[in-house]
């Protein structure tokens, strides 16, 4: 890491540090977001089978993302950590990166590709499916499959881009981060607008349009990736045997990560489970709500591209009293502007939900959603934001902690009273306070934290001393 920006990191105001890091980010997460939306928004042109033929995909793909995002954090506090203590091994310790990387996505794309059946399955799509068995509908459900398949087979180069990212947001880079993804994200939307609407004249029927967009335009931006990593950094490959040793030694830290990234698919797959069990319908609408979801937490999600390199950062150098003013100023943020946020939608649930969807029932769910939810996102920024901190502190049980308590053990319970309950808003309030609990127990943590920090000498970590 730059010298300068090392200081800049640990000297600077603490909050002119998080804005100036963070800002440069807005464009490119807005573009993240909206993309999922987007795509939503344009299968929803195609019916609502095409929607809820999605709807039972979205546990399965958010776990292809959260694994390569997984592994990108991975990358992250790695090139964090190196950056601070053993500076001349980075442009090795990248590529070990990111070859190990790899190698660990082709794996989990096999064990996926073989077991697609058997997910669907579990996730109710074969009881849905079966009902259009010698219908005409039965090309959605083939169009399904085959999506699916595409995705298993692009995974490596989503992940490539998701890691050669975080490489550059650790070593201070956000702008070209921004600029690369946002690129990317641009390039695909055009191209689900092109295949995906039914007037354009390259419409693909069903999901083969989105399976065609992700695969191809996840290449081209790997490739890109890759060349602008090695125009940027001296680049240095490892040999074949300190490879190997490296792809071997599997840390703990590093396993706890990817696991800890696969609860919130696991969340949305047992939500979908009880959506189904419910209505179709809630199906179709869980594929609009989970991406809203997402762009909905716009700044959590903004604090968590930035926050652990700063707060990794000062940890790793014993700034022990900085990384404590960061955490106050993100959890401030969050409810100032979480709050706002929930009282426009509130105020225009009605309006957003037939713009966005123009099936009628589906869009009187999103209603219902948007008057709800939205407050409770307070909760779940707290816990986006902590979980991802404490992985760049090292602390990936405690991490790991965080968002079990706040997508098992509090957020389902909530959901599935709302789903006895099963009145027309039940499931969603249910929802709200699901997440707002996720709040209590982050704030706990932390106090709890800085209680035992208050009667206690905070050693620097042991790797300073190497």
């Amino acid at each position: 890491m730059d010298p300068q920006l090392k200081n800049w990191f640990t000297q600077a105001k603490v909050s002119k540090v998080i804005w100036q890091s963070t800002l440069p980010m807005f464009g490119a997460i807005l573009a993240l977001l909206a993309y999922d939306l987007l795509e939503s928004s344009l299968l929803a042109m195609n019916g609502e089978q095409a929607l809820t033929a999605l709807g039972f995909t979205l546990p399965i793909t958010t776990a292809i993302t959260a694994i390569a995002i997984g592994m990108s954090i991975i990358t992250n506090n790695n090139v964090v950590k190196v950056a601070c203590l053993h500076n001349g091994e980075l442009a090795k310790s990248v590529v070990m990166s990111l070859l190990q990387a790899s190698c660990f996505i082709i794996l989990f794309s096999i064990v996926f590709y073989s077991l697609n059946e058997q997910l669907l399955t579990l996730l109710g799509n074969r009881s849905w499916s079966s009902g259009h068995i010698g219908d005409p509908e039965i090309k959605i459900v083939v169009s399904q499959v085959n999506y699916l398949e595409a995705r298993y087979l692009g995974w490596v180069f989503l992940a490539i881009i998701w890691q050669i990212n975080a490489i550059f947001r650790a070593l201070g880079n956000s702008k070209l981060a921004s600029r690369l993804m946002m690129s990317w994200l641009l390039v695909k939307s055009m191209v689900a607008i092109l295949l995906v609407t039914p007037e354009s004249i390259f419409h693909l029927s069903g999901l083969a349009g989105l399976a065609f967009g992700h695969s191809s335009v996840d290449f081209l931006f790997a490739v890109i990736s890759i060349w602008l990593l090695h125009k940027n950094l001296d680049l240095a490959w490892p040999s074949f045997s300190e490879l190997r040793r490296e792809i071997l030694s599997v840390k703990l830290n590093s396993i706890v990560i990817v696991l800890q990234q696969l609860v919130t698919p696991l969340s949305i797959a047992l939500l979908t489970i009880i959506a189904a069990k419910i209505s179709y319908s809630y199906v179709a609408a869980f594929a609009f709500i989970f991406r809203m979801e997402a762009i909905l937490l716009l700044l959590p999600m903004m604090l968590t591209t930035t926050m652990p390199c700063i707060v990794g950062t000062n940890y790793w150098l014993g700034h022990f009293k900085r990384v404590k003013q960061a955490y106050v100023i993100a959890f401030k943020s969050i409810v100032l502007v979480q709050l706002l946020l929930a009282i426009l939608l509130l105020i225009n649930n009605n309006m957003i939900s037939y713009f966005i969807c123009p099936e009628g029932e589906v869009a009187e769910l999103l209603s219902l959603y948007l008057t709800w939810v939205p407050l409770g996102y307070i909760g779940a920024g707290f816990a986006i934001v902590y979980q991802s901190c404490l992985n760049a502190e090292g602390k990936s049980l405690q991490a790991c902690s965080v968002g079990i308590m706040h997508r098992l053990v509090l957020l389902l319970p909530f959901a599935i009273l709302g789903g006895i309950v099963a009145t027309d808003s039940s499931l969603f309030q249910a929802l709200m306070l699901g997440h707002l609990c996720a709040a209590i127990y982050v704030i706990c943590l932390f106090r709890i934290r800085r209680v035992n920090s208050q009667h206690k000498t905070i050693s620097t970590p042991v790797l300073l001393n190497k």
